[in-house]
């Protein structure tokens, strides 16, 4: 005889005018009845095998009395579900397990920043040192996994993995070889002016001095010449050396009068909004302040799964400020100190070495502006080589 279990039952509440009648009948089916129990002269409350539920509910619907079921096993839904559908719910075990591998794997590989080397190659060395489909993203960010691209490709200069969800992207720089130019010694060249100016000092480390302490020169008068008089030849080379000279410098400088403050007058609203894609929703109507003018402050939220796997979504938090934009004189020694300081960094910008012996500066105040102008005697190199090709140093 097969043993009664807690999985093999259901409990059953039957409503009827002859609840006794109706046992009968069901003893003489052959039904067993169990764990019997009486709520009134109407309704008891009992216990039957689950093969036998179909008949019971058969029998009593023909008598008329009403029968619901109170509490099911666990087996009983397990077959009415699982057992039935097992294919669906296969289906979804594997997608659950899927949702909680996958984010710790990776699906596929990019590569980025190769301009001569195929992708192809990199692909495959990358294969090689366990850069791969399914490999777990906390091993290919290892630098073994760089070091092994970087010896088998020896055209890369630098190799880095980043990983974006399940995507592995791999980012080179090649080597790049310096273009050899033509050999400076073997370019005849002169060393010339740049600027006006009376000569003050001449070094010569190679080539035929062409003038003196106290001469004034014209911007691009030749000051050392790259050809030199050896007697039976002339030996033309490049030529070496420096020359400073007195130059002056006139420098004129402007700012405006007024300057454009803002200050905050009070008021804050946040604002909501959600990205899907490249849809922007904002979460409710009116995210924003109108009048005056705003300071905004934008944070972005975005959401992953478990493993860093990036979701197209995202949620932007924005914060608006009030403010007024108002209109402040410059005092006029804060001005001048300004406008002096950036002269002077001009002066020191266009001198290739050198420094200033006198300063002379005029202030003016055209409308709305301050104007400055500075006279400047400068010690300077004005030197520079100039090649017969053309080019100048």
């Amino acid at each position: 005889m097969k043993q009664r279990t807690a999985g093999n039952q259901i409990r059953v509440r039957l409503v009827s005018a002859d609840v006794w009648g109706s046992l009968r009948l069901l003893n003489d089916r052959g039904i067993e009845v169990f764990r019997l129990h009486r709520e009134d002269d109407l309704t008891v409350h009992f216990s039957v095998r689950r093969r036998d539920y179909p008949l019971l509910c058969a029998l009593l619907e023909k008598r008329g009395d009403r029968v619901c079921v109170q509490m099911r096993s666990w087996r009983f839904y397990l077959e009415q579900s699982v057992l039935k559908r097992p294919l669906l719910y296969a289906g979804l075990a594997f997608l659950f397990a899927c949702s909680l591998m996958l984010p710790t794997r990776i699906l596929g590989v990019w590569v980025e920043g190769n301009s001569t080397v195929p992708t192809r190659r990199i692909l495959e060395a990358a294969q090689q040192s366990g850069i791969r489909l399914f490999a777990p993203c906390a091993e290919v960010r290892s630098e073994k996994m760089k070091n092994a691209l970087l010896s088998a490709i020896p055209e890369l200069q630098w190799a880095g993995v980043n990983t974006y969800g399940c995507r592995a992207v791999i980012s080179v720089r090649e080597r790049t070889l310096p273009e050899r130019k033509p050999e400076a010694e073997k370019t005849v060249g002169s060393i010339v002016a740049a600027r006006d100016g009376i000569v003050e000092s001449v070094t010569a480390l190679q080539g035929t001095v062409l003038c003196r302490p106290g001469q004034a020169v014209k911007r691009g008068q030749v000051l050392i010449s790259g050809y030199t008089d050896c007697g039976i030849y002339i030996r033309a080379a490049q030529a070496k050396g420096e020359v400073y000279a007195e130059t002056l410098r006139t420098v004129k400088t402007i700012t405006p009068a007024f300057r454009s403050v803002r200050r905050e007058t009070g008021g804050q609203k946040r604002a909501l909004s959600l990205i899907l894609g490249k849809k922007r929703i904002k979460l409710w109507k009116d995210s924003g302040i109108s009048g005056g003018t705003c300071g905004r402050i934008e944070k972005e939220y975005p959401l992953t799964l478990p493993g860093g796997f990036l979701l197209p979504v995202c949620l932007v938090c924005e914060t608006f400020t009030v403010g007024q934009i108002e209109e402040i004189a410059v005092e006029q020694q804060e001005a001048q100190e300004a406008l002096r300081d950036y002269s002077q960094k001009y002066i020191w910008s266009q001198m290739l070495a050198g420094s200033v012996s006198y300063s002379e500066e005029i202030l003016e105040t055209p409308p709305g502006a301050y104007l400055m102008t500075r006279q400047l005697i400068c010690t300077e190199m004005i030197g520079r080589l100039h090649l017969e090709n053309g080019d100048s140093q």
